[in-house]
């Protein structure tokens, strides 16, 4: 590592961040991105059990589509092996059509545990045409991403490198030009001189340097990141990149404690 390893968040709001990592290779740093999708745990719906269903909908199917609306939980309320702790909760809906059409929603889903819910209540489950029903009990448990696309905290999780971008001569003859090729806010051409006005928003297309390579250069570092994560709902963003470095840790230690094993 060339640097001592920093973080700051470039942008955030409720579903979605983005971080700059510096100083870890990019194998570190696709590590964490990799865990975020395959490791950090969450709930989702696993196993349903149909009581009554006549819509055109197939059990089965039903059941698919229960299974990938996101949850919003904590995660570390269940343990997942049914011991002193609770592993499973219970989601029960009952759903029918009257004289009219209507679509069956995410939001008729009852929980048993209130800090259990979907993400949002809009999400269409079925169809039903007046007189059809669907009664069904549903039970969520914690799972991983690396078991099924269900258990992803994250819809969107992307390494890319940070861009550095440098005025070489800034008063070059093509340095207009330069300005001109660049996208909107990364260069600012003002009277007769080039200047840097937010790297950041440099796509390292580098137009910019083939319209004018004597005036600016666009650089990658091996150990300056741009993190993006987008979260399902479930989690918040900002948590996930948490929880993936303390499973990150977590199996780490226990692959340092498996090779002493094998020393001895």
């Amino acid at each position: 590592m060339s640097r001592d390893l920093e973080v700051s968040v470039l942008e955030e709001d409720s579903s979605n961040v983005k971080v700059r990592i510096r100083g870890i290779p990019v194998e570190y740093a696709n590590a964490l991105r990799r865990f975020m999708m395959s490791e950090v745990p969450t709930l989702a719906i696993d196993s349903v059990a149909i009581l009554d269903n006549t819509s055109p909908v197939y059990d089965e199917v039903l059941a698919h589509r229960l299974g990938l609306i996101p949850l919003k939980a904590d995660p570390y309320k269940y343990s997942g092996d049914c011991g002193g702790s609770p592993c499973q909760v219970l989601m029960v809906l009952d759903a029918q059509a009257g004289d009219e059409p209507r679509t069956v929603l995410s939001g008729e889903l009852v929980s048993e545990d209130e800090g259990v819910k979907p993400v949002s209540p809009d999400i269409p489950i079925a169809k039903l045409a007046p007189g059809q029903r669907i009664k069904l009990e549903a039970y969520a448990r914690v799972g991983r991403g690396k078991e099924h696309a269900k258990w992803q905290p994250v819809s969107v999780s992307v390494l890319k490198p940070y861009p550095h971008v440098t005025v070489l001569d800034p008063k070059s003859e093509c340095a207009h030009a330069a300005a001109d090729a660049c996208i909107p806010g990364v260069l600012k051409y003002s009277k007769g001189v080039l200047k840097v006005k937010d790297e950041y928003k440099c796509k390292l297309c580098m137009d910019c340097v083939k319209a004018c390579p004597e005036a600016v250069k666009v650089e990658e570092h091996e150990d300056d990141h741009i993190l993006y994560v987008e979260s399902v709902g479930g989690v918040e963003p900002k948590r996930i990149i948490y929880m993936a470095v303390k499973e990150l840790l977590a199996q780490l230690e226990e692959l340092s404690r498996e090779v002493e094993v094998l020393g001895q």
